[in-house]
């Protein structure tokens, strides 16, 4: 008796032949099959069942199982010229359990969606219209639990029928399309299903892996609490871990900038950027929370950087005032714990927007305006009706000499990168007491000018003219050397001096939505966890960013304005700032920068 053994993948079809190439003279043949499982002794007689057709002189089975293992025999019985002619055939089955991404096709969904489970095979012979088609969901055992869709115009007007009927045709089967809509999919619906279609002589199987995904936990479970409480508020190294992180955070944004600057002036403010974002932390929490903590180069968890940024500001009040402010929309709640310390920490109380774009245009600028006196009116020029939150911060400052300068106009040659020269207004003293010195790991002369109420202006200039010298002088600006040229600058001794200064005024813009990104800050544009500031919190994503910076270096000092919502040897008797240069402003209170920037040609304000 010829034996033949197979091995298939589970999930498969496959088709058996009994005998080919039988006697030409064989008449009435009559075919009778049985299947013997595996670890079973007695085999018994396949008639009708979902899982293979009527056993003929073809046995096809329809997605098959483990429970589908074992001894398939056929016998052929038929008369001939001789008399009755019996013949056997037998088949060994052995199915292979395959990695679920191997099956034929996978369904995915969440846990309450719509999911159709499609079935479109091709059938090239007959009328459609005439096809038989079956779904079926195969379990463990051998009994597989046939569906039974419905046309959802179709189905009843009961609620209970509704809610316990939930397979539907997704399409029309006339159409050759036989898919099916599983509504409000369950996890216990997960598993694999079966679409049988037959027509006249032609059998089509689909097999699908139904996978369902439990659905998310609440975006705001176990996110509702208040910011945390700062441990020993007192503790003096909670400023230094502050200082540590904004000069990291400044020089990191300098690098990118620059890059994205690369002929032009810039300016932007540290300090306002990193209060923009310290503020919205407040509110931010779980993978947010963590994404801002790393772009402010903050350690992780780590709860004091709003009281430490509360004491910044009040340490500054006599040179530098900074301003925090929220706009949001009127259809959200915000939480009374973000309100709160929102007060307590920013001295700001939310604000809610209105329904009219140019009101809450208006209302922004003005605010802007009013906290860097008139210096930066024109931040937003509009506001989109879905906007949902607006957060911004000012820092105006104003840094005036210790020493004075010439009150004569006076011009003077500036060199840019290029070599061309070109006729500035200048400022410029024959005695002007000032530090200055040559800082190797900078390949730069760095001036320190002293301004009042404990800041300083920092003016670093290669010392060659020239694009290779200037761009060396950028790249070795990392957090180490510019900490080290803070300290060693204010080791060396002020000396009358020869000065000569282009007057600057500067305004610019940046952009901060790629500069974001550009920090790791990606959650923001795509699903920010902000529950520490909405309760219910629906999808609030940041649709516009921006910085802007204003700088003026005159007879009477230093002023300077910035907003942002979410911009030799040791002894010199001259000192001469008639070519590109960085340039810092820096809080000797926090420990920082408050401005920075570059100007390779004065004329160019914007």
């Amino acid at each position: 008796m010829p034996r033949r053994d197979i091995t298939i993948p589970a999930g498969s079809s496959l088709t058996l032949p009994c005998l080919s190439d039988l006697p030409s003279d064989l008449l009435f043949p009559k075919y009778t099959w049985t299947f013997t499982p595996e670890q079973e002794r007695v085999g018994r007689a396949l008639t009708h069942d979902p899982w293979w057709d009527v056993p003929d002189a073809e046995l096809t089975l329809h997605v098959v199982g483990q429970q589908h293992a074992g001894e398939y025999m056929c016998v052929m019985e038929a008369q001939s010229g001789e008399g009755l002619v019996k013949m056997k055939r037998s088949f060994i089955l052995h199915i292979q359990e395959i990695p679920l991404l191997m099956k034929k096709l996978h369904v995915m969904g969440t846990e309450g969606d719509s999911i159709i489970l499609p079935c479109h095979p091709v059938l090239t012979s007959g009328n459609v219209s005439s096809a038989s088609f079956s779904w079926y969901r195969m379990t463990e055992g051998s009994d597989h639990q046939e569906l039974h869709p419905v046309f959802k115009s179709q189905s009843s007007s009961n609620k209970q029928d509704i809610a316990t009927n939930r397979i539907y045709w997704a399409s029309d089967p006339r159409k050759q399309d036989w898919s099916i809509n599983i509504d409000k999919v369950e996890l216990d619906d997960a598993g694999l299903y079966a679409c049988e279609v037959y027509m006249d002589s032609e059998k089509k199987t689909m097999t699908l892996q139904l996978i369902v995904n439990p659905l998310p936990p609440p975006l705001c479970l176990n996110h509702s609490q208040p910011w945390e409480a700062c441990p020993e508020p007192d503790n003096r190294s909670w400023k230094a871990t502050v200082s540590e992180a904004l000069i990291a955070f400044s020089v990191n944004i300098y690098a990118k900038l620059k890059r994205t600057h690369a002929t032009s002036n810039l300016l932007f403010s540290p300090a306002s950027i990193g209060g923009a974002l310290s503020y919205l932390l407040l509110g931010a929490r779980g993978q947010t929370r963590t994404e801002l903590e790393s772009a402010l180069s903050l350690p992780s968890e780590f709860s004091c950087i709003h009281l430490m940024m509360k004491k910044m500001k009040d340490e500054t009040r006599g040179s530098m005032l900074m301003a925090y402010q929220m706009f949001y929309n009127p259809k959200q709640e915000l939480r009374e714990s973000f309100v709160n310390q929102s007060v307590e920490f920013y001295d700001t109380v939310p604000e809610k927007l209105t329904n009219s774009s140019e009101r809450n245009v208006k209302m922004v600028n003005d605010w802007v305006a009013s906290k860097t006196q008139n210096k930066i009116t024109m931040l937003m020029e509009s506001v989109e009706p879905d906007t949902q939150l607006i957060i911004l911060n000012t820092v105006y400052f104003i840094g005036k000499w210790k020493s004075s300068f010439d009150l004569k106009h006076k011009h003077g040659d500036f060199t840019t990168l290029s070599g061309e020269r070109v006729s500035v207004p200048i400022l410029y003293s024959t005695n002007f007491e000032l530090a200055i010195s040559y800082m190797p790991s900078l390949k730069a002369q760095v001036a320190r000018f002293h301004l009042a109420d404990k800041s300083s202006l920092y003016i670093l200039v290669p010392t060659l003219v020239s694009e290779e010298a200037f761009y060396r002088l950028e790249d070795n600006m990392n957090e180490k050397n510019i900490k080290a040229m803070v300290m060693e600058m204010e080791a060396v001794p002020p000396v009358a001096s020869e000065v000569t200064l282009p007057k600057i005024k500067l305004t610019l813009n940046t952009d901060l939505i790629s500069l974001l990104k550009s920090m790791g800050l990606f959650g923001l544009f795509d699903d920010p966890n902000l529950c520490g500031m909405f309760p219910d919190q629906e999808t609030t994503l940041l649709m516009d960013a921006r910085h802007r910076a204003f700088l003026s270096l005159t007879e009477k000092g230093v002023e300077a304005a910035a907003v942002t919502s979410m911009s030799f040897s040791r002894s010199f008797s001259t000192f001469s700032a008639m070519k590109p240069f960085v340039f810092i402003v820096w809080s000797e209170h926090s420990k920082c920068p408050l401005f920075m920037g570059r100007v390779l040609n004065p004329k160019q304000e914007k």
